[in-house]
């Protein structure tokens, strides 16, 4: 019978288990040195720092004022990559070929709730690529054409005397046209909610009852503005035989600047209007918050106010 010389035997086994895992280890560094030699491809570059909004002449679009935060970007067809702007964007191609830039826009005001925002036409053009070389782009888009798909509806721009938006029942705060310089950026003039010491209640409505479309059909509220309160933007309900409702659907927060700086928001009404079950119709309006701030007193401004909505 043979012996086993654990000892002996021992030091056999651990001796095999050394050279495997120097054979293992050399095997893997010749794997990564063929992955460090290896060449890699020198990538084309697109550069975009922003977009610029046109006059589409076909519809009456309103102001053209935007928010676009990311580009969408299509060679040939495919899709490379959404970016946020403004972006270098490295492209694996060569020579000529076709690029499709999308806008991209925060819905809502969400940062991580983003998409190609469907009312806008991408930017289309042929570009020359070279390895190594960066090709600056500065999209041209603008509003789509109305028709079967798209319309537009231009609730208020503050153009004129004329004001679309009333305050509503036991409201003591009013929306007014002013023309002051440091408070209109686009046009001639722009809404004003003063608030004081003795506002109690700020609640301010568009004048006009709106059907529109349900069943997923896309729908967004755009506006411009400067808040120095949490700005409530609400949804009532008109319904046929239930009692009627509101949705404070979307909080637009404060600006920490006193000073006046204007931004865009791209609210989505997709949802909350097909959530409903027995909608006739809706207003929008707009709720400063003045019960949780304070302040004593403040200004909400407001512009170029507009409903876009799929057929």
């Amino acid at each position: 019978m043979a012996s086993f010389n654990f000892s002996t035997d021992l030091i056999l086994l651990q001796g095999i288990r050394y050279v495997m895992l120097a054979a293992l280890l050399a095997m893997i560094v010749v794997s990564s040195c063929d992955l460090v030699d290896r060449d890699e491809p020198t990538p084309s570059w697109i550069t975009i720092d922003s977009m610029t909004m046109v006059d589409n002449p076909n519809v009456d679009e309103g102001a053209l004022s935007q928010d676009i935060s990311d580009a969408w970007v299509f060679i040939d067809d495919e899709l490379i990559g959404i970016f946020e702007l403004p972006a270098d964007i490295p492209i694996l191609d060569e020579g000529k070929h076709k690029l499709l830039v999308g806008p991209g826009i925060k819905v809502s005001t969400v940062s991580t709730l983003r998409d190609n925002y469907l009312f806008y036409n991408a930017h289309q053009q042929d570009v020359t690529l070279t390895p190594g070389e960066k090709v600056n782009i500065i999209p041209s888009i603008s509003y789509r054409d109305e028709g079967n798909n798209f319309k537009y509806l231009i609730v208020e721009e503050f153009e004129d005397a004329f004001i679309e938006l009333n305050p509503n029942d036991n409201t003591d705060a009013e929306i007014k046209r002013t023309t002051e310089g440091d408070y209109v950026k686009y046009g001639y003039g722009a809404g004003l909610i003063e608030i004081t010491d003795t506002t109690k209640a700020a609640w301010i409505r568009t004048t006009e009852d709106f059907v529109l479309p349900q069943l997923g059909k896309i729908v967004f509220l755009e506006l411009d503005y400067y808040t120095q309160y949490d700005l409530v933007i609400g949804v009532h309900i008109n319904q046929n035989v239930l009692a009627d409702k509101n949705v404070n659907y979307l909080v637009l927060r404060a600006s920490q600047s006193e000073e006046v700086e204007w931004k865009k928001a791209y609210v989505a009404l997709t949802s909350v209007l097909s959530d409903q079950v027995d909608m006739q119709s809706v207003y929008m309006y707009f709720l400063p918050d003045i019960q949780s701030s304070t302040r004593d007193n403040g200004i909400v401004l407001l512009d170029n106010i507009k409903i876009l909505y799929q057929q």
